[in-house]
């Protein structure tokens, strides 16, 4: 009975999301590693898990914005043309990930970086027209 064993099992019952048996696996980790090393080790992988679901919970949030934006302004954006020139990719696989359609089984989506690329392409894209305005 290994606390990093039992650390495992308290995290697979957090990502199941069953609160109830989460409960159990901490109280039964509380009670059977008392040591001060191990209480520090469970705060510890705790804070870490926090952590973890902070930024997961703040990249689907992003994932969320991005959608609605798209769908607000389906119509303004070459999401063809951002495929092709700033992915090298075709405008179906780039509506896959915006969309979020399911692919192998998971939903597929854009990744950190993609984001950041996406993003850059939009600025550039609003850049290169923003070039175009007529001045008085």
């Amino acid at each position: 009975m290994e606390l990093t064993n039992q650390l495992e099992i308290l995290k697979i019952t957090y990502e199941v999301g069953d609160l109830d048996d989460f409960k159990k696996q901490y109280a039964f980790i509380k009670d059977n590693f008392p040591a001060e090393s191990e209480v520090k080790q469970l705060d510890d992988f705790i804070e870490k898990m926090v952590e973890e679901s902070i930024t997961e919970g703040d990249l689907r949030m992003e994932e969320i914005r991005l959608r609605c934006n798209l769908i607000l302004n389906k119509d303004i954006i070459p999401v063809s043309y951002i495929a092709k020139n700033y992915f090298n990719k075709d405008r179906n696989w780039l509506y896959q990930k915006i969309n979020g359609n399911i692919k192998n089984g998971k939903p597929a989506k854009l990744s950190e970086e993609e984001i950041k690329i996406f993003n850059f392409a939009l600025s550039d894209i609003s850049r290169k027209i923003g070039s175009f305005a007529i001045h008085s």
